[in-house]
């Protein structure tokens, strides 16, 4: 947590070498107040559930630790464009669809839930718009089925890759269309975005 916003962490309340249950507990337990601080829905979870290992809550902990640093990376990376403003999916969303509207594409995205990303369609326009000569129109289906969407969707994977992008999905993800991983693809193609 110190490392996705350096100094939210009082060291001195932090036991750091706990030898027992229970400092590590009270140690748990301050992750999820400093998680609360930081606006995390953190609902039926405690510290006791971190140390004991809770998969299911862990995850929920860890992908908005992700998410926080997602877009905060954005905001830092994009400066200029979002004015310093705290990031939102929403300012992400309008910002991609300008810019792919901006290249003269015609594809556009209502959320990261839009069951039209599954063609991949709008990952090449994005990708296009960032830089035209990367895309090879060959290599590019109408993602009209199962088969297609997913050669769309690996061939987006690869073209982010090579832009610089950090991607952490699968062409699967893109293929079924999941909202949570689909933010980090975005985020992590505007992050490359020299324009």
């Amino acid at each position: 947590m110190d490392k996705i916003k350096p100094g939210m962490v009082d060291w001195k309340g932090v036991e750091k070498t706990p030898n027992n249950k229970f400092k590590k507990v009270s140690n748990c337990n301050y992750v999820i107040v400093l998680g609360r601080s930081l606006r995390f829905s953190l609902v039926n979870i405690s510290g006791v559930d971190i140390q004991t290992g809770n998969k299911k809550l862990l995850l929920g902990l860890v992908w908005q630790l992700m998410r926080f640093h997602t877009l905060r990376f954005v905001a830092e990376v994009q400066a200029k464009r979002f004015a310093g403003a705290e990031v939102t999916d929403e300012m992400l969303v309008a910002f991609v669809n300008k810019r792919v509207e901006d290249a003269g594409r015609s594809s556009r995205m209502a959320s990261f839930k839009d069951p039209t990303l599954a063609s991949g369609m709008f990952f090449l326009d994005l990708l296009w718009a960032i830089e035209s000569r990367i895309i090879n129109m060959e290599f590019v289906t109408a993602g009209d089925t199962k088969e297609n969407q997913l050669l769309n969707a690996k061939y987006a994977i690869s073209v982010a890759r090579k832009l610089g992008a950090v991607v952490f999905l699968l062409p699967e993800d893109i293929q079924e269309v999941k909202p949570k991983m689909i933010l980090t693809f975005v985020a992590s193609i505007i992050s490359v975005d020299k324009k």
